[in-house]
């Protein structure tokens, strides 16, 4: 038995030296990728298409599907990923014989080298063909790296999901910068992939899940919910971080607070948000939500955009929350848009600086004598005045060439010096 246990550790230290030392034979010192993502996203609205596309899809579950994918949408779709985690750089390229995704990753400062490089060459044909995966110069076949990820994905999720996935494309045509999928019907996938869901984040923090539950319990129970009128979302805020006052101290202020943002995002936001959390609803069955939307500055939308960044930073990077916000407004500069606003992203930048305050461990009390039992939405939430809106892409254009351009940087550092000066974060 001995011997055993040892010949085992042998055999797994053996493996680790092996994958150390190709992952240190991958490490480049140069980027083999370099783009802007500035320039990425600058096509954000297409994927407002593909979007659609994939409603479509889920919308005839039943039904055999035609995906149409263009290289403007998912190189978007890399700038985006780019501006929420900058350290990525990543490019897409579609021919008629073969699509090539580019990636290039800064690692943080060791003596190897500084860039991981990724190289995928997908190919046409029936199923999903991977033709290679390169990390720096060691190549993996298409069909070992393919069947590596699944099998992980597999054993990560104790289901077989990720197999099924590679089964639902039946072909992948290619043609100039487009490519087609066609996919089988999706109704057993997506039932399977909602159990599946259920089962990695259902209730993975059982105390983040009782905790927001009786605060969503406390907010269906407020008399402002009730009222037939649209009320400031100031009036739930400040009945809701009373009891979260009252619950907290120093060490558990920041994990209160993060309950009670997520529970306000569930009631005043959008009851799917709820799916994160788990089963939270005071009733079965039954959503609690106020009678009419709060808002912010009297308007509804920006209710929303402040208490989903809010919630999306406490679930995430707040470079993730700040990245959605902004490519949703790029998004809407198409034609059937409402357009892009810098209202509505100076929403999602309050309530990402809203949830930071709220969960640092030096100023989630602070915050809760700031705000309990208040009323005043201009302690949490900037002015807006003076702030475009509306704007079309041939106006953003105009105005400010594109995103990260001189005047672009300007206007966000005159929404980022209204959230500093806001009371709450002169706690910090």
């Amino acid at each position: 038995m001995v011997k055993l246990f040892k010949y085992i550790s042998f055999l797994l230290l053996l493996l680790a030296i092996i994958v150390f030392g190709l992952f240190v034979t991958a490490i480049e010192s140069t980027p083999t990728v370099v783009t802007h993502s500035g320039e990425q996203v600058n096509q954000a609205e297409s994927v407002k298409e593909l979007m659609a596309q994939l409603r479509d899809s889920v919308k005839n579950r039943t039904h055999k599907q035609t995906i149409d994918i263009s290289q403007d949408q998912l190189n978007s779709l890399v700038g985006f990923a780019q501006r929420a985690h900058e350290k990525i750089n990543g490019q897409v390229l579609i021919a008629t014989d073969s699509t090539s995704i580019s990636a290039s990753y800064q690692l943080p400062n060791n003596p190897f080298g500084q860039y991981l490089n990724i190289d995928v060459l997908l190919l046409p044909g029936a199923g999903i063909r991977v033709e290679y995966i390169k990390f720096g110069s060691v190549k993996i076949p298409g069909n070992l790296a393919l069947q590596t990820l699944v099998h992980f994905a597999n054993w990560y999720t104790s289901s077989d999901i990720a197999s099924q996935f590679v089964k639902q494309v039946e072909f992948v045509s290619m043609t100039e910068h487009q490519i087609q999928l066609t996919v089988l019907p999706l109704a057993q996938f997506l039932r399977e992939l909602n159990d599946v869901k259920q089962g990695v984040g259902g209730n993975s923090d059982e105390a983040m899940r009782l905790r927001t539950a009786f605060y969503l319990e406390q907010l269906s129970l407020l008399n402002v919910g009730k009222r037939l009128s649209p009320q400031s979302l100031s009036e739930y805020i400040g009945a809701i971080f009373s009891f979260a006052k009252a619950r907290s101290n120093y060490e558990t202020a920041p994990k209160e607070n993060e309950a009670a943002i997520m529970a306000l995002a569930i009631y005043a936001g959008h009851h799917r948000f709820a799916n994160l959390v788990g089963d939270v609803q005071p009733q079965k069955r039954k959503v609690a939500m106020p009678n009419a939307k709060p808002t912010l500055a009297n308007r509804a939308d920006l209710n929303q955009h402040f208490i989903f960044s809010a919630a999306i930073k406490i679930l995430s990077e707040q470079g993730l929350s700040i990245a959605i916000g902004e490519f949703k407004e790029l998004m809407d500069r198409s034609d059937d848009g409402s357009g892009y606003s810098f209202v509505d992203l100076a929403a999602d930048f309050a309530g990402v600086e809203f949830a930071i305050t709220a969960t640092h461990p030096t100023t989630a009390i602070l915050l809760q004598n700031t705000l309990a039992g208040t009323a005043d939405e201009h302690l949490f939430f900037p002015d807006i005045q003076d702030l475009p809106e509306g704007l079309s892409k041939i106006e953003f254009n105009r105005k400010f060439t594109e995103v990260d351009s001189p005047e672009y940087l300007k206007m966000v550092q005159s929404i980022n010096r209204r959230i500093a000066e806001l009371a709450i974060h002169q706690l910090r």
